[in-house]
């Protein structure tokens, strides 16, 4: 049985803040977003620094039963380190059909 589809999430990852820095060297941070099978990813940073900025359009399907996307910020370095991630709760957007605003991922 296929899964129905809800609609397209667009989202906009635009800047990082105060990034831990992993290797102590230059990083070229990058955002991953996951929803259910879905994975996507901005290009890394041209700023490699605790500050990268993106600006970058991902479209995501969302499917019934949906409600959390993965956030993920990688060092797109030789190990592809994990810099930080969490979680951001779709309920909203769904209800709405649409949600605009900053949204703060702590670790």
């Amino acid at each position: 049985m296929t899964a129905h589809k809800l609609g397209t999430l667009v989202a906009i990852p635009i800047k990082g803040r105060k990034l831990i820095n992993r290797t102590g060297g230059k990083q070229s941070p990058y955002v991953q977003l996951k929803l259910g099978e879905q994975k996507k990813r901005t290009r890394a940073s041209l700023i490699a620094s605790v500050e990268p900025e993106w600006d970058q359009e991902i479209r995501l399907d969302v499917f019934h039963g949906e409600l959390a996307m993965s956030v993920a910020v990688h060092d797109d370095g030789k190990k592809d380190e994990l810099i930080g991630d969490g979680v951001l709760l779709l309920n909203e957007v769904i209800d709405k059909g649409e949600l605009d605003g900053k949204h703060l991922l702590c670790p």
